[in-house]
């Protein structure tokens, strides 16, 4: 990762979440997806995510 700025995208919704990602993919190295997100656009929106050409960091917390 050339860039290391990480995005998290803390949003209610998957298009919320896209929408913004595809803004600042050209400019960030990653986005972190949390476990709300992650319920809401399931695991295709990592796919999509990764689609924009960033990174991702999936961060669920499941045991904390």
């Amino acid at each position: 990762m050339d860039d290391p700025i990480i995005v998290a995208l803390d949003l209610p919704s998957a298009q919320e979440a896209l929408r913004l990602a595809g803004e600042l993919a050209p400019v960030v190295g990653a986005f972190k997806v949390g476990k709300r997100l992650f319920i809401s656009g399931g695991p295709g929106i990592v796919r999509e995510l990764r689609a924009t050409g960033a990174e991702v960091f999936l961060d669920l917390k499941l045991h904390d």
